[in-house]
């Protein structure tokens, strides 16, 4: 027999589930704005001391031009980050309303929160066993394209670093159903644009969800686009 109060009670979960995952990834915009803020301070603080120090006039045309071009290169990048994560979070929005209005329709609820362990993992290039050998097929050659880049897995989210600046990412969620991730971002810094990051961290999401049994609802522009392209995505797309 239906039970409808254990059944709205677990609907009531899932969309607090959904609800908490959007709060990180707003935090995570918040974040983003946070450095925009600091490159515009930095641009200020050029152009205050390029106008109160006696020095400005021994500093060359090409000096001052590079100086400027790296502050405007910067805000640029992250302002299209901005954008970009802006695109995706509405775009992952109007499909998860959709969802939840059939979620509501039948009475079930299907999201679960086991991919957001709030954990912070640094990858290695390629996994191996104790014995040395590769343990998988899963090789991330791409990665050691750009020296000293890093990926760092963070709850339901990969990222490439090279020290402390993000150079690329992607971000999923659990949902819309029972072993299911909704693929919502993917992000390369401008100057990194035109190699293997995107494509990497995609491979990576893959990965992970074949060895998870976790089918793949790809709301990201870029995302879906390969899902189109790449046959060997079929195994775990999960078609709207």
């Amino acid at each position: 027999m239906r039970n409808p109060i254990k059944e709205l009670m677990g609907i009531k979960d899932s969309i607090n589930g959904v609800k908490n995952t959007m709060d990180e990834i707003k935090t995570m915009l918040d974040d983003v704005k946070g450095d925009v803020d600091n490159v515009q301070q930095k641009l200020q603080g050029t152009m205050e001391h390029a106008k109160s120090t006696s020095e400005k006039a021994k500093l060359s045309a090409d000096q001052l031009k590079q100086a400027l071009g790296e502050a405007s290169t910067g805000l640029n990048a992250s302002k299209q980050h901005i954008e970009s994560t802006k695109k995706d979070i509405q775009q992952t929005t109007k499909v998860i309303k959709g969802l939840f209005g059939k979620v509501s329709n039948n009475g079930h609820a299907s999201i679960s929160d086991t991919a957001n362990n709030g954990q912070t993992q640094a990858i290695p290039a390629q996994v191996t066993s104790s014995s040395g050998a590769l343990a998988d097929s899963h090789t991330r050659s791409w990665l050691q394209d750009i020296e000293g880049a890093q990926l760092i897995k963070e709850g339901p989210a990969y990222f490439v670093k090279l020290g402390e600046r993000v150079i690329g990412e992607i971000t999923y969620i659990p949902g819309p159903e029972n072993d299911t991730w909704t693929l919502n971002h993917t992000y390369v810094d401008p100057q990194f644009r035109g190699g293997r990051i995107a494509k990497g961290l995609l491979d990576e999401v893959v990965h992970a969800a074949r060895v998870e049994g976790k089918k793949i609802f790809p709301t990201c522009s870029y995302a879906l686009v390969q899902f189109k392209r790449d046959r060997s995505y079929e195994d775990v797309w999960l078609r709207a």
